[in-house]
């Protein structure tokens, strides 16, 4: 596993607490880790420079938007459509695509939907069985999520020796 290079175990510290809270301030920071809120600014902007952090959200309950269900659709696709087709399931259904995943096995790409009602499901998956490239589908509805979250920082970081380790 690669060393993760230029990052202090300190910064890993800062990662988690934003993780974990993404509203956390920068003071509550600073207290929680014993350094400045300035220090920490400094810190939360390396990471944000070498592409650690990618981008701050939102988490969003969908079911009190309209779009309570959510699915997973597993395509089959011609050999070396794969990217081609997982841009285009992208592009073209943002309002349903939470992810688009290109994978390995039986299956080729695998995309998380959320949809409002079956006529919505439908729309999307005669939609994406139009795309060219893509043989064939198979569609399951998330019946409970046990757990989901957007992110998380590992226990165990090649070159990061832990707090207290």
């Amino acid at each position: 596993m690669p060393r993760v290079k230029g990052v202090t175990a300190k910064e890993i510290e800062i990662l988690r607490k934003l993780v974990e809270n993404g509203r956390v301030t920068f003071t509550q920071i600073s207290r929680d880790l014993g350094m400045s809120p300035a220090g920490v600014m400094k810190k939360v902007r390396k990471l944000e420079d070498l592409g650690i952090i990618k981008g701050y959200t939102a988490l969003v309950d969908h079911a009190k938007l309209g779009k309570g269900s959510k699915y997973i659709i597993l395509l089959e696709v011609e050999p070396g459509k794969h990217n081609e087709v997982a841009k285009k399931i992208a592009s073209m259904l943002e309002d349903n695509i939470l992810e688009v995943h290109e994978i390995t096995g039986q299956f080729d790409i695998i995309v998380k939907v959320i949809a409002g009602s079956q006529q919505e499901l439908n729309d999307v998956l005669r939609k994406i069985q139009m795309i060219p490239g893509v043989r064939d589908t198979n569609t399951s509805l998330i019946l409970d999520t046990t757990k989901e979250r957007p992110s998380i920082v590992p226990s165990e970081i090649p070159g990061i020796t832990r707090k207290g380790s």
